[in-house]
């Protein structure tokens, strides 16, 4: 008989005894303050088996005590399989073949705020359990007020094989999360860091595989107005990443990421800097994993974008490798091997953009290709382009400003040290070759001039911090134009040097390689207006703080005439006639004045004097009586008819407000004037800048001249007037003389 009641309790009252003793349980560790509900629950003695149906867990108040989180969990079903019961009544290592729970709904509104004041030991050390398989069925719930959830996930299902859940289990580094194998798909899973909410369409993980793959990720920056001042805004798009032969075990016991490789396909990155400068890479990483190492990482077609920032960087259709990828404090401590964290990088780009001196100079590369490990970049189609007039740029500062703009065809750096950019921003290349580029300098001489120091002088690279050193730069082909509008008429003077090929050697502000005594050389050879040929040879130090320079170079056979296209619009001056056979200049400089001597052979130097009316450039009476004069006054060959060679002086002040271009284009005009006859002093004061005009309207309309019928007609004279005028004028025309000939800013 009591067998009998034995067999008829198990049969039909221990699965309320269980059911009663589970829920009695729960609510026993939380002192009552959550409760378990279970719709059923079925045992299965013979097959070892146990079904729950209708698992439910809330709390029973409203307010918890701060060692317990706060959360509802519905369970649809749970069954077990396989259960060791002689192990379970012994208090051995429970073995079960396996355990499913389906349709599981987890909602955590809020975490404990601190934990238990005697916490005990471990789960695993409690309840040691051994399972040949675990799957979760269709999980998802969030984590957070419903609201405004920290974490959700949609759906997902998760299975687990060899779970050893024992301390020996724990203590296994083979083992991932007790398992031998863990294999994860999941959809929909979002969550929110720094008031950016990171969310993927699937996530799917198999450490059996060791594959990680993420579908559709996507980061979305806090709402405007929302979300910490000054922190970072990201947003981020990537249809794909694979993650192959990941060691998940030893991420978990080690804190160390490994993988073969890694692949982003088509990432696209938009962000705007924070207000003061992140951390490193590694110690933002460091709560994720203190050191990742990842044979190759390949970006297939990136975009990248800053924003929040004046100059408004982008680059488009990012392809790249790197390989050897190490992320940690000592990797960064040693930078000198590696090249942003890996051994190197080998890649391409599409259309590169930027803005400086925003807005004024939108900039662009077409293509750019980069190989770390044979020390190469190469930049294709660069292109600078202003976006206002030299007049709109003049109103714009206040003082005359040039307008640059600038093509080239291709931009090549052989021997760049990675390294060493990547270590300390230090730049060394041992050659750079710069093909076919293009310069177009236009300015405006109506403004005053800017009388602070000018920074485009070489001695200024001694305050450039980060080292830059170029054993030799070559320019190939190049173009030099200039585009210049007097303060007189609203013509355009232009000037240009063609087929220019030049080549630097030792252009460095490192003080191992720059000095004195081992300084910057260079020689250049080009064509005036593509008619006359010139050479040059430059010998400076960049660490020199006197500025001095050396140049040197000569001017081949052209006439003057060649000069007309810029002197005639904007001086109303022009070459008659007259022919240079050779023109040599040797010319020294320093922060304080420039010297030397320019030998001009020249034959038939006549120039003739215009005026401005009616929109054209003409001959007028005073015009050709001032030429009179002024072809008097000058030679009119040298070597003199006797013979007689006269070299020109070049003894004239620095005026350091003014680029190094503007100094030796200064030293060669005062040399020139002086060896045509023009007295010393005066060829001094026309080589310097005269000091500037009012700034131009901001209608500024300077192509449209005034006509000689908007102006009020003149009063009639009598021939006794007229006469009497012209003598006065006459008289007062070497005193013009100086102004009329005399140089302006920006003027060539």
């Amino acid at each position: 008989m009591l067998l009998l009641a034995a067999l008829a309790w198990l049969k039909w009252g221990l699965d309320p005894w269980l059911r009663g003793k589970l829920e009695a349980q729960v609510a026993t560790q939380t002192h009552g303050q959550y409760t378990l509900s279970v719709a059923s629950l079925r045992t299965r003695l013979l097959a070892r088996s146990l079904h729950l149906d209708g698992l439910r867990l809330r709390p029973t108040t409203a307010n918890l005590a701060d060692t317990l989180p706060r959360l509802t969990a519905r369970l649809a079903s749970l069954d077990l399989s396989g259960v060791g019961l002689l192990a379970l009544l012994r208090g051995r290592t429970v073995p079960i073949d396996s355990l499913t729970l389906d349709s599981l709904r987890l909602e955590v509104a809020a975490l404990a705020r601190r934990p238990a004041p005697h916490p005990g030991p471990p789960l695993y050390q409690q309840r040691p359990l051994r399972l040949g398989y675990v799957a979760l069925r269709h999980v998802g719930g969030h984590v957070g007020p419903a609201a405004a959830p920290i974490g959700e996930l949609a759906d997902g299902q998760i299975s687990a094989r060899d779970l050893l859940f024992t301390p020996a289990g724990a203590a296994d580094t083979q083992r991932l999360a007790f398992a031998a194998s863990w294999q994860a798909l999941l959809r929909g899973p979002v969550g929110r860091l720094g008031g950016h909410t990171i969310a993927a369409h699937i996530v799917d993980f198999s450490s059996t595989r060791q594959q990680l793959g993420l579908d559709s990720l996507r980061i979305v920056p806090p709402a405007p107005g929302q979300g910490k001042p000054g922190a970072v805004r990201v947003f981020f798009t990537m249809p794909r990443v694979r993650m192959v032969g990941l060691r998940a075990a030893t991420w978990q016991h080690q804190h160390r990421l490994r993988a073969d490789s890694v692949r982003l396909s088509q990432p696209r990155l938009t962000f705007r800097p924070p207000a003061q400068a992140p951390p490193p890479l590694w110690q933002l990483l460091r709560p994720v994993f203190r050191r990742a190492d990842v044979r190759q990482l390949a970006i297939d077609d990136g975009y990248l974008a800053v924003v929040g920032v004046q100059e408004a960087p982008a680059v488009r259709h990012v392809v790249g490798v790197a390989r050897g990828l190490r992320i940690d404090s000592t990797s960064q401590q040693a930078p000198a091997r590696r090249v942003l964290y890996a051994q190197g990088w080998t890649g391409h780009t599409g259309r590169l953009t930027a803005t400086f001196a925003a807005p004024l100079y939108p900039a662009s590369i077409e293509h750019a290709f980069v190989d770390t490990d044979h020390q190469a970049l190469r930049l294709t189609t660069l292109a600078l382009r202003p976006t206002l007039s030299p007049a709109q740029l003049n109103q714009r500062s206040g003082y005359q400003s040039t307008q640059l703009t600038v093509r080239m065809d291709e931009l090549r750096a052989q021997g760049f040290d990675f390294r060493q950019l990547s270590a300390n921003s230090h730049v060394h290349i041992a050659r750079v070759i710069a093909e076919r580029p293009y310069l177009l300098a236009s300015s405006d001489g109506r403004g005053p001039i800017n009388h602070h120091p000018s920074y485009l002088t070489p001695e200024n690279m001694r305050h450039v911090r980060a080292h830059l050193d170029v054993r030799q730069l070559d320019l190939r082909n190049g173009t030099i134009e200039a585009r210049y509008r007097s303060a007189r008429t609203p013509l355009v003077g232009t000037f240009s040097i063609n087929r220019l090929n030049a080549t630097l050697r030792n252009v460095s502000n490192d003080p191992g390689r720059m000095s004195l005594a081992h300084p910057l050389t260079g020689t250049a050879s080009g064509y005036l207006q593509n008619a006359c040929r010139a050479e040059v040879q430059l010998t400076t130090s960049l660490l020199d703080p006197r500025g001095r320079q050396h140049l040197r170079g000569s001017f081949g056979a052209a006439p003057f005439s060649i000069l007309n296209p810029i002197l005639t619009p904007t001086r109303l001056v022009n070459f008659k006639s007259g022919r240079a056979q050779r023109i040599d200049f040797d010319e020294y400089l320093d922060r304080q004045r420039i010297s030397g001597t320019v030998r001009a052979r020249y034959t038939n130097l006549r120039l003739n004097f215009l005026g401005y009316q009616e929109g054209e450039v003409k001959k007028t009476f005073f015009g050709r009586i001032k030429s009179g004069l002024v072809n008097v006054v000058v030679r009119d060959q040298n070597p003199r008819p006797g013979g007689r060679f006269v070299v020109g002086a070049i003894q004239t002040p620095r005026e350091l407000e003014f680029s190094v271009f503007t100094a030796w284009r200064q030293g060669l005009i005062v040399g020139f004037l002086h060896s045509v006859g023009v007295p010393k002093k005066l060829a001094d004061k026309y080589g310097q800048a005269g000091g500037g005009t009012p700034l131009p309207s901001r209608t500024d309309a300077p192509s449209q001249p005034a006509t000689a019928a908007a102006a009020p007609p003149p009063a009639r004279r009598g021939p006794g007037r007229w006469l009497h005028g012209a003598i006065r004028r006459v008289k007062r025309l070497a005193k013009r003389l100086q102004s009329n000939v005399k140089g302006q800013h920006g003027e060539l």
